[in-house]
């Protein structure tokens, strides 16, 4: 596949986490209106926010957002962020996104979750009005939280529904904090009708998919240890589940450690639906378009293939059916637009 091409084509991003993908230019610029006192180096800032290639695992690459989180404290500094990511989103070519954040991480500065949420939301509207990419949120209930904590962002995705929240999430440490510890915070999003997509199977366990499927998730972040329980695929067939794929964020993160052992065309030949993203794009350094490259190179990638993730990625998002009918008629026509030689045959 050719980057020039790749980039032209519609894509749809479903896995992106707004507080890791804000670009060093903007937390320079929100360091600046709000007198943060904070590093005003770009280079030493990226260095900072950026995850090295060689993590040692997931909590060591959470590392960054800790740095990142102390310039997303302001209403202000929010949708300027939301807005930034949206901006992003555009030049790699993208129709939809899902922005994903965790209101509970930004109340430091004495924020309530409304004003967080609602700064979050005006920002994408303004993203939507200036770059044409229509977009919506997800809440994260972060694992580490008391309960209650997590419920009250349950209750905030069902207050802002109509809005622009679409639904919710659970992030953070997996190993220390498995889906089954959440049964009753996600029996209470299933009763209020809020769609749920788990980051499940980012650290070695195909069981954490599956408990996150049979407690109501219809989409998986990551889902990459999935790859070792081959007794559940059958699972994920039948419920129709997709898997949010992050290449560049998986290998950092070391849930696996070589080429060999990532498993994004076996679960396509098991007939699972995977999408592709970004993750992070500021602390995993990479773009939707890079992403796709990447799996050119690995893989030898088709752009008929490239049209199937983002049919898939349609299928799962959450948005109504009229809206689904309009993005897979614009992938149907400009992926239809590519001619033989460019495809390949």
């Amino acid at each position: 596949m050719k980057r020039e091409i790749v980039s032209k084509l519609p894509k749809i991003e479903l896995h992106c986490h707004l507080d890791g993908s804000v670009s060093v230019e903007t937390l320079l610029k929100i360091s600046k209106k709000t007198k943060l006192g904070l590093s005003e180096d770009t280079e030493q800032l990226r260095k900072l926010v950026t995850a090295p290639e060689n993590c040692q695992n997931l909590k060591d690459y959470l590392t960054c957002f800790d740095v990142i989180l102390s310039y997303l404290q302001t209403e202000e500094a929010l949708e300027m962020a939301a807005l930034d990511v949206i901006e992003q989103a555009a030049r790699d070519g993208i129709s939809y996104i899902e922005l994903r954040f965790a209101p509970t991480q930004h109340l430091e500065d004495g924020l309530t979750l409304v004003q967080v949420v609602t700064a979050v939301l005006k920002g994408l509207n303004a993203g939507e009005v200036q770059y044409g990419v229509k977009s919506n949120a997800l809440l994260c209930g972060m694992r580490h939280d008391e309960r209650e904590k997590i419920e009250e962002v349950v209750q905030l995705a069902k207050d802002f529904q109509k809005k622009g929240i679409v639904a919710f999430d659970l992030a953070g440490d997996e190993a220390a904090y498995p889906p089954k510890d959440f049964q009753e915070t996600l029996a209470l999003a299933n009763q209020l009708d809020i769609p749920l997509t788990l980051h499940a199977g980012e650290c070695g366990c195909g069981k954490n998919v599956a408990d996150s499927v049979t407690m109501g998730a219809t989409r998986i972040g990551h889902g990459i240890a999935l790859k070792d329980t081959p007794e559940y695929f059958e699972l994920m067939r039948e419920k129709n589940v997709l898997l949010e794929m992050c290449p560049t964020s998986n290998f950092q993160t070391k849930t696996v450690d070589s080429l060999a052992d990532y498993p994004f065309r076996r679960f396509l030949d098991e007939n699972i639906k995977v999408c592709i993203n970004t993750d992070n794009r500021t602390v995993s350094a990479t773009n939707l378009v890079e992403e796709y490259m990447k799996l050119s190179d690995w893989y030898q990638l088709t752009y008929e293939e490239m049209a199937q993730l983002n049919h898939y990625a349609v299928d799962g998002a959450f948005i109504s059916e009229e809206e689904k009918a309009v993005l897979h008629q614009q992938l149907d026509e400009q992926y239809g637009k590519l001619n033989e030689k460019e495809i390949g045959h």
